[in-house]
């Protein structure tokens, strides 16, 4: 027996039955000609922030570099350098990215992966509170620049912290492995790699937890913002507030929102799919490998959504397809309405 393997395993006839889309050489090399496509999107669209903001939106250059950051870095625990070959209904996975040739633990690329997820969750917090500041007739909100950037933060630790304590507990592979071919008695060969880590047995009160918590928090604070900025735009009267600036101010709530909420229609799927699985004790590699590649379009839709949602970048995108050399995007900027265009993305500043 070869010494890259665990010691459970054993030869069988059982895998003769799966095909390539099952392999991990397969999901490897989807993720890779992914990446072909994402990272320089990516690129792009770091460039298009960067040189096409106007002035009269520098206020959201920073914020919306942030929360582009954090895609990115999502979408490159994807494709690259995490790369994770996933065991439904098991917890357990594999990585086949960078890290592991780096010499990283699969745990440790998992504890990456699963906070790079909440930190995108924090984006869309970060650029809610932002609309919610900009409401003139509200009293109850962020006005101060310190305590916004302490609020970000501790949000922003908190993804990396609050799950913290279950990847710190020991555990014997041995032992919970035993747990996962009780429900996959024939996984494939990657199962036995002496890199796969199997994270959970099921049952553990721990992580389950941690995730409630975590998911109180994040969905308290999405909420909060929300409900409260739809309830001033819509139904609380000022009379130094404008009905058209209120429309206005819904206009890019709405931008907000599709620009968050549409990148993460790729990740809810296979969430979905997760939990069927878990509880059907349903076993399809294929399917599998097939669910991770969808959560990989996440770079691709967030780049997309943040090109085609805000109107310079569009505009600018479209000039580019269209070969006009004469863009300019400062007129574009005068052209809009310069307190809303500035709180599209959100900003820093009180």
């Amino acid at each position: 027996m070869s010494s890259g393997y665990w010691p459970d395993y054993v030869e069988s006839s059982c895998r003769e039955n799966y095909t390539y889309f099952d392999s991990g050489d397969f999901l490897q090399t989807a993720y890779h000609l992914t990446a072909l496509f994402t990272i320089p999107l990516s690129i792009f669209t770091f460039y298009t922030i960067i040189r096409v903001t106007p002035k009269k939106m520098k206020n959201m250059k920073i914020p919306l570099l942030i929360a582009h950051i954090w895609g990115t870095n999502l979408d490159l625990c994807f494709t690259v350098y995490g790369a994770p070959y996933i065991f439904f209904p098991g917890a357990a996975g594999l990585s086949l990215g960078i890290f592991r040739a780096l010499g990283f633990a699969s745990k440790w690329v998992a504890y990456i992966g699963q906070a790079s997820i909440v930190a995108v969750a924090i984006n869309f917090i970060m650029l809610l509170e932002n609309r919610h500041s900009q409401i003139p007739l509200s009293n109850f909100k962020i006005t101060n620049h310190k305590v916004r950037t302490a609020f970000l933060t501790i949000n922003y630790l908190f993804a990396f912290l609050y799950i913290l304590p279950f990847y710190l507990d020991k555990d014997n592979q041995m032992e919970i492995r035993k747990f996962v071919l009780k429900r996959i008695p024939c996984p494939t060969i990657e199962f036995f790699n002496k890199q796969t880590v199997v994270l959970l047995k099921g049952g553990e009160f721990l992580p389950f937890l941690s995730m409630v918590v975590g998911l109180i928090i994040v969905l308290s604070q999405t909420l909060f913002f929300s409900i409260h900025t739809v309830y001033h735009l819509n139904f609380v009267k000022g009379a130094n507030v404008s009905e058209a600036t209120k429309a206005m101010q819904r206009k890019f709530l709405s931008y907000v929102v599709m620009q968050m909420l549409i990148p993460w229609t790729v990740l809810a799927g296979p969430i979905f799919y997760s939990l069927y699985a878990d509880r059907h004790d349903y076993y399809n590699q294929a399917f599998n490998n097939f669910s991770m590649l969808f959560m990989a379009l996440h770079g691709l839709l967030s780049n997309s959504c943040t090109l085609f949602i805000i109107k310079p970048y569009r505009e600018f995108v479209k000039n580019l397809i269209t070969g006009n050399s004469e863009f300019n995007s400062r007129e574009i900027a005068h052209t809009t309405n310069a307190a809303p265009v500035s709180v599209v993305v959100g900003s820093t500043s009180g």
